[in-house]
């Protein structure tokens, strides 16, 4: 399947969770795999679905309380990796051979290999995707990475919204906005807004009606954002039309992330015409940042991330190129394309930004 056509698959996915079968088995074909799992947590549920050769995998690991005490999942966590990462990328071979997870549950069932990835939330989902090769197959290649870390920022947002929808088909537009739980509008390709959640109604003065039914964002630099990636819902390259968009504080309304995913395909059965689904996170206040929250709010890289903290730290550009070993244009340039993806101007303002992102409640208790 070609690189648009997948992303196709992707939001069409988070509209029509029957799709996810065939978005995962495109993961397991890119990579040697034999399947693909996904599975979604928030404090209080649970859910989970499965390319069909990884579903009975899926059953025996729950009915078995494998999520209980799963052991590739915690060094996960451990790991803190903005990407998609692998287990010899996380255990000794002494650890993969000795560890019950491998030697109980995966390798007696002929799996044993796997990359995966989680993408956390502050609205406090977690999801998580597993690409689970056969064992005679050996470990997944390095070379796969690059090309899942450039899905992964789309994977995450249509897995969000389909969690969200409880990773079932919601029966039409007003019931799938309810379902979600989070303030969203459905807008034309041009804008306008068509519909929205109750909970959009009360979203407070970060988001502003226009003429014409059409919507703004208050800080301006994030509205710019919004309007380019608007215009980007009707075209085939998403890097457009897919956006994360940080609206900072303006004192008096709390900071929110603003996610624009396209609708695609047989998505539109759900929103009709539609062409964009807009989802908010609100955030809320917190002494300290998250360190890998980043990435799953604003599509960070790493190296993204490591110059966002070192600024929240205090430190200056010529500081962190000595601590990294960089040079000063490098480092500036990590800055510029931060302050880009966050939709702020100055560094100052991305500090006054991220220092409202939550903690999640899963994350506290860690």
């Amino acid at each position: 399947m070609g690189e648009t056509n997948l992303l196709d698959v992707i939001y069409e996915a988070a509209a029509i969770p029957e799709k996810w079968s065939e978005v995962l088995d495109s993961l397991a074909k890119m990579t040697g795999a034999a399947g693909t799992i996904l599975l979604t947590t928030d404090p209080k549920t649970l859910r989970w679905t499965s390319s069909e050769s990884t579903r009975q995998l899926v059953v025996d690991f729950l009915e078995g309380h494998w999520h209980e005490r799963n052991s590739r999942m915690e060094r996960l966590l451990l790991h803190r990796h903005r990407g998609f990462v692998r287990e010899v990328d996380m255990f000794t071979a002494a650890e993969i051979d000795h560890d019950p997870t491998f030697t109980e549950l995966l390798r007696p069932r002929n799996f044993g290999w796997a990359v995966g990835t989680i993408v956390r939330s502050p609205s406090n989902d977690m999801l998580a995707f597993s690409i689970e090769r056969r064992f005679a197959d050996g470990p997944i290649e390095d070379h796969h990475i690059p090309r899942l870390n450039a899905l992964r920022p789309h994977l995450a947002r249509a897995a969000l919204m389909a969690a969200r929808l409880r990773l079932e088909r919601a029966r039409g537009m007003a019931e799938s906005l309810t379902t979600m739980g989070l303030p969203s509008a459905v807008l034309l390709g041009d804008g306008r807004v068509v519909a929205t959640s109750p909970l959009f109604e009360n979203i407070g003065g970060q988001i502003i009606s226009r003429a014409f039914g059409r919507l703004a964002l208050a800080d301006a630099g994030a509205d710019a954002l919004l309007a380019e990636s608007i215009i980007g819902l009707n075209s085939p390259q998403y890097e457009f039309g897919a956006k994360s968009i940080a609206v900072p504080s303006d004192g008096e309304n709390e900071a929110v992330v603003v996610h624009l995913l396209p609708v695609r395909r047989s998505a539109h059965d759900v929103f009709g015409s539609a062409m964009g689904i807009l989802v908010v996170t609100p955030l809320g206040s917190a002494e300290t940042l998250p360190e890998d929250l980043l990435n799953g709010l604003f599509d960070l890289s790493p190296a993204e991330v490591r110059a966002t903290n070192g600024i929240l730290q205090g430190k200056t550009i010529e500081e962190l190129a000595v601590a990294f070993g960089l040079s000063r244009e490098t480092i500036r340039s990590q800055v510029k394309a931060v302050l880009a993806k966050t939709g702020t101007a100055r560094q100052a303002d991305l500090v006054s930004l991220l220092a409202n992102v939550r903690i999640p409640k899963w994350h506290q208790a860690r």
